[in-house]
């Protein structure tokens, strides 16, 4: 294995970590978390172990390294002293249960690289400061419970188009805002799980959805109008629609029976205006 040294500058003077390159892999480079003071406290080369740093309140900075391709479970659950953005590098392609749950401390951006195609339940729960709009990786197929449940984000929530189930709670209490797309191809969508949100636009809801769980968009108040091409059958009993008291206006699409069982009161809605959705599949 060839060698190199990476720097790190601590009150002025450089501080040289030696890393070792592997074997036709290029230069990968550990994850390291550090304490208060910059110096080092621990590195791991490659995976990250289940409950590496579990309730480890000391951290303050953390690096995820290139050679990083799975995070464990727990690995990170109550370092509530972490700080910044979050940075899942393009090598990691699962992040495990619980892996950062409770790291209150985190004040910016998530980033995921687009190599993840599973998340844990509980991931990124009660993270409660994270900032910016949250972009999915195209390769995730499940939502698990409670993955983002009060996680703090301010900014849009982009689903990627291969998602086929929405977990309960997933993205529960959290502050998202703009429309609300949930893509063609999930056909379940769980209990509370996006209840409690400020998106302030249109919620769509395709016909590939089979199943709508109970207050699934409870107190999303900012929401005005949606927009549903799938059977009112698959809403029976939900109360989704309770507390949206901006909603006004109901569409109905084709595969709906002509809007039948939707109404003014839909599932916890008060006085909505239930028309066709005429130039379906557009939104205007």
């Amino acid at each position: 294995m060839s060698k190199t040294y990476k720097g790190q500058i601590t009150n002025s003077v450089v501080e040289l970590t030696l890393q070792e390159e592997a074997v036709g892999a290029g230069f990968d480079t550990p994850t390291i978390v550090w304490d208060d003071t910059q110096g080092t406290i621990d590195q791991v080369m490659g995976a990250i172990p289940d409950n590496w740093k579990n309730l480890d309140g000391s951290l303050k900075q953390l690096q995820i390294g290139s050679s990083c391709t799975s995070i464990g479970s727990y690995a990170f659950r109550y370092c509530s002293g972490l700080t910044g953005s979050l940075t899942i590098p393009d090598s990691v392609t699962s992040i495990g249960s619980n892996a950062f749950y409770f790291c209150q401390g985190f004040n910016g951006s998530l980033t995921i690289g687009n190599s993840v195609t599973s998340i844990g339940t509980y991931a990124f729960a009660e993270c409660s400061s994270l900032t910016g709009t949250l972009t999915l990786p195209s390769g995730l197929t499940t939502l698990e419970s409670g993955v983002f449940n009060s996680a703090g984000f301010t900014g849009d929530l982009v689903i990627p188009d291969g998602v086929t189930t929405i977990g309960g709670y997933a993205f529960n209490g959290n502050n998202f805002t703009g429309d609300l797309v949930i893509p063609d191809g999930v056909t379940t969508i769980g209990d509370w799980s996006f209840s409690g949100n400020d998106f302030t636009g249109d919620l769509v809801i395709p016909n590939s959805v089979t199943t709508i769980g109970s207050r699934a968009f409870v107190f999303c108040s900012g929401l005005t109008a949606l927009y549903t091409n799938t059977p009112a059958a698959s809403w029976v009993g939900t109360d989704a629609l309770l507390s949206t008291t901006a909603l006004v206006n109901i569409y109905y699409g084709p595969n709906t029976n002509d809007g039948a069982g939707y109404s003014a009161t839909f599932q916890g809605g008060s006085g909505m205006t239930v028309s066709a959705w005429t130039n379906y599949p557009n939104i205007p």
